[in-house]
């Protein structure tokens, strides 16, 4: 006990800069927002279903879009979850994106059977965006869900997301809360789900409170029809959902997260698949965030606090200590040699110290399953979160500045990279 003490007073003591910086970087002022979203966003929370979900969220039907791309097991899996729904979808839409497996004959055998009620076949691959926008125009329906097409969706999840669109008129959308279906399949999966239940459902509902969430998830999604009509429908290009929900701000609309309305999908199982999932993600939030709506400056005069709290969320806690990391080593010089190693200890041990005090309230009144290897794993979430993943995002935004890595993005098929870069 006493070498952990004199281990957590030098790295406080010994270089105040390093110690602020270490603390900056590693997270900490954002996640222990976390704790305090215990306080305020769980005490919104209405975990309560209406008796009847059509009638009382006074919202009319649902149609639910499916993009798909090569992956038939995961969108039957999908429907699945939607003939269990509480509030029964009023129209399926299912868009074959140039797939190349048994996807198309297969649906068609369930458009014939009437489980889909209409599936769009494009010969060539157009990127998810583009699929959406092509089925919207098929959508009547008041309300329009977009999902993955391995999302699996809890029973009450559109009822729920129903209900909260119905008590606030004002909202353009409502994203939902999302769990890693397979969250024990390796040490990665894992670690994605602990930032998913700080992040996610922790950590939007705390946004929610302050309507200053910044991304609806296309993993799961309920928009109002006509406001995303009138909008040009779903931005095109990569990091469509978060370009989306900007632009929904940006028209002066509300959105909104539910945290009672779950969804389960399919994260990377492989530390490669991670990172080429996490430059992907982070190149499009530099070109979205950075790039295209220039969050560091205000939208107008009469910017709203949630547009404000929005921006700064990103720019404080995200850009900017990820930009701070390379001079985490030349400050660290700073530290008396002989101190050094007590310094890296110590941090740990605070880090770790942060850590739990952050989990243990988010383990004990998590509203989604807990797994044991969770509790395992999360003395190496530390550095997972503030070594690993950042510098994946350093790199993702250097790339991007540098070299505008996104415009050659596999997510989306190179002609259409090409037509919304301007090149024909």
């Amino acid at each position: 006990m006493n070498s952990v003490l004199a281990a957590l007073t030098v790295f406080l003591g010994a270089n105040p800069l390093a110690t602020v910086v270490t603390i900056f970087i590693f997270d900490i002022p954002r996640d222990l927002l976390s704790l305090v979203s215990l306080s305020f966003g769980r005490l919104r929370a209405n975990t309560t279903l209406p008796q009847d979900p059509v009638n009382a969220a006074g919202t009319g039907n649902v149609a639910v879009i499916i993009p798909s791309y090569n992956d038939v097991e995961g969108i039957l899996v999908s429907l699945k979850s939607l003939r269990e729904q509480t509030q029964k979808p009023a129209k399926i839409i299912v868009v074959s994106d140039g797939c190349t497996d048994e996807t198309v004959p297969v649906m068609n055998n369930l458009w014939m059977s009437g489980t889909i009620d209409q599936l769009i076949v494009n010969d060539q691959r157009m990127g998810r965006a583009t699929c959406g926008n092509i089925a919207l125009q098929y959508v009547d329906e008041p309300l329009v869900l977009f999902i993955d097409c391995d999302t699996r969706l809890d029973p009450h999840a559109i009822a729920r997301l129903c209900q909260r669109m119905s008590e606030r008129p004002q909202a353009a959308a409502c994203s939902g809360n999302i769990i890693a279906g397979n969250s024990n399949a390796s040490i990665w999966t894992a670690m994605q789900q602990l930032e998913y239940m700080i992040a996610i459902d922790f950590g939007r509902e705390f946004a929610d409170s302050f309507n200053a969430i910044a991304c609806c998830s296309g993993a799961l999604t309920m928009y109002r029809r006509d406001i995303l009509s009138d909008l040009g429908g779903v931005s095109p290009g990569s990091g469509e959902d978060l370009a989306t929900t900007l632009r929904l701000r940006r028209a002066g609309y509300e959105v909104h997260f539910e945290a009672t309305a779950w969804a389960y999908t399919q994260v990377p199982e492989t530390l490669v698949g991670l990172i080429k999932q996490r430059l992907r993600w982070d190149r499009d939030a530099f070109r979205i965030q950075i790039l295209q709506f220039e969050q560091f400056h205000k939208q107008s005069k009469d910017e709203s606090l949630g547009n404000t709290l929005q921006r700064y969320d990103y720019i404080l806690f995200t850009f900017v200590p990820t930009l701070l990391m390379p001079f985490l080593l030349p400050i660290l010089t700073q530290v008396p040699s002989q101190e050094l190693p007590a310094f890296l200890v110590g941090g740990y041990l605070f880090l770790l110290s942060i850590s739990l005090l952050i989990l243990a309230p988010v383990f004990m009144t998590y509203r989604g399953p807990v797994s044991p290897f969770l509790l395992l794993i999360w003395p190496i979430f530390p550095l997972y979160q503030g070594v690993v993943m950042k510098a994946v995002r350093l790199y993702a935004y250097l790339s991007e500045a540098i070299w505008h890595s996104s415009i050659h993005d596999g997510y989306l098929p190179r002609r259409i990279r090409q037509r919304l870069n301007g090149r024909h």
